[in-house]
């Protein structure tokens, strides 16, 4: 679309298009609203390109920019093949590293989590260490 017909869509929006401030109010939100959707096509278009299994490195060359800064703009918008085990792993036993399961019960503390299963051998040093006493 070329500039003037982009103009005189503002034109049509202004309050009064007869004042020049309220046509420039009307482009620049009109200018905002076709960058929302500039930028959603680009999203859909890296979204079908990951699809159809398309580096981030090609991704990133035909977009101009480098494979990390274009992974880290569009991965908001996909699940990263990573990021549960990268959530699981945060919040598994502080002592064991067990990741949390049903069968698994977790105490949460300010500084950490615990396993029932490490509750268990805490109490039995500690049992046994009162013994010794």
């Amino acid at each position: 679309m070329e500039p003037s017909e982009l103009l005189a869509r503002a034109r049509k929006r202004a309050a009064n298009p007869s004042d020049p401030l309220d046509t420039l109010a009307a482009a620049n939100e009109l200018s905002q609203e076709m960058t929302r959707d500039a930028d959603a096509l680009i999203d859909l278009a890296v979204r079908d390109a990951r699809a159809a299994g398309t580096s981030w490195t090609a991704i990133g060359d035909r977009l101009g920019v480098s494979k990390q800064a274009a992974r880290k703009r569009f991965t908001r918008n996909f699940t990263h093949p990573f990021s549960a085990r990268k959530t699981r792993r945060a919040a598994a036993c502080s002592f064991c590293r067990k990741p949390p399961n049903p069968h698994l019960h977790m105490v949460y503390g300010e500084g950490g989590r615990i396993c029932a299963e490490c509750v268990a051998l805490a109490a039995e040093i500690v049992a046994d260490k009162a013994k010794t006493r």
